[in-house]
């Protein structure tokens, strides 16, 4: 063969080669490309992320202010009760103490009634100091009861206590009987 054949056909290599060089560039550019556009793919995927993690902390957060606020009113309700339950049973307290009271007095009462009685029986009336009757020393307290007024009305009149008006309302029925 001629040289100059050798020439042409190193020649026609080199443009073949050229021609491939190209591609092998559009290849190499077009997976460049491609993985630029999946990084930006998922970095966009990842700033997705991230806002929605932050909104979450976001809500967790408000989540746990209302319910701190709403622990702090329950706390503050609950105080609020005790106190109240305390002064309710001081209340009870002392009225359960007048209720005593009351009661011994009336013991004391009906003690010298029935002392009154039997002396009296026994010394034929002999003149001793009179002792009021329960009617006489809570005399607006039974002319509230003669005029109709009920108990409740008259125990906020005279400030006393329901169950002490009841019970001096029971104890005059009960000395009249004797």
């Amino acid at each position: 063969m001629y040289p100059w054949i050798y020439i042409v056909l190193l020649g026609a290599a080199a443009v073949l080669y050229a021609f491939m060089l190209p591609k092998r560039r559009e290849e190499s550019a077009s997976g460049e490309q491609l993985v630029k556009e999946v990084e930006a793919t998922l970095e966009g995927y990842m700033a997705e992320i991230q806002q929605e993690n932050e909104q979450l902390v976001e809500l967790i957060r408000k989540m746990k202010e209302e319910q701190s606020a709403k622990l702090i009113e329950q706390q503050e309700q609950a105080e609020q009760w005790s106190a109240r339950i305390v002064e309710l049973e001081r209340k009870a307290a002392a009225s359960e103490d007048r209720l005593r009271a009351a009661e011994d007095q009336l013991a004391k009462v009906l003690s010298s009634v029935t002392e009154d009685r039997q002396a009296g029986a026994a010394s034929n009336r002999e003149a001793e100091p009179h002792m009021p009757s329960i009617k006489e020393r809570y005399a607006e307290l039974f002319e509230w009861y003669d005029q109709g007024k009920s108990i409740d009305m008259i125990a906020k009149a005279s400030g006393m206590q329901r169950g002490e008006v009841q019970l001096i309302i029971q104890l005059a029925r009960q000395e009249e009987s004797v």
